[in-house]
């Protein structure tokens, strides 16, 4: 298979795999949220329309990168982007010529996940309540390209090999 478009995943998993709690993240661990910034910033980020209003308002739309939203129906939603379909999302996200990242949510990292060329995971230590996983994934089908040690997590980046 020939993919279209390159893109990546990135999220935050602890051992059970959730990765969310409703629309709130079941820990608070401030390096995480470092990295995330430090690897998204100047780039594209799609999101499901939950992710989005998952986010606090002083950071909606996320700044420093277009922010696309993924909704069954077209909407206004200002500082971002509405697409209604992954492909249309990924065509206009490589208008910009910037790195992509989806951020989110579970159904949409279902859809992603077997095409992503890249899958930035933080593995945080430990299980948390929740009701929102991220899809299990085989590690045999990547290589791990970086690795940084953290107190409360271990941040991995997974090229694609398959």
């Amino acid at each position: 298979m020939v993919r279209k478009y390159e893109y990546s995943l990135i999220a935050a998993v602890p051992d059970n795999w959730v990765i969310g709690n409703g629309l709130k993240i079941p820990w608070y661990i401030p390096e995480d949220f470092k990295l995330f910034k430090e690897r998204t910033l100047d780039s594209v980020v799609i999101m499901g329309k939950n992710t989005w209003d998952s986010l606090p308002d002083n950071v909606r739309p996320l700044p420093g990168r277009i922010n696309i939203i993924l909704n069954n129906e077209r909407i206004e939603i200002e500082g971002a982007v509405v697409c209604t379909s992954i492909d249309e999302a990924l065509s206009e996200a490589q208008e910009y010529g910037k790195e992509i990242f989806c951020m989110g949510g579970a159904s949409i990292y279902r859809q992603m996940i077997d095409n992503a060329t890249y899958l930035y995971i933080s593995h945080v230590k430990g299980e948390f309540e929740g009701d929102v996983f991220f899809p299990k994934f085989d590690v045999a089908d990547y290589d791990i390209v970086e690795e940084k040690k953290f107190e409360k997590f271990v941040f991995r980046k997974y090229k694609l090999i398959r």
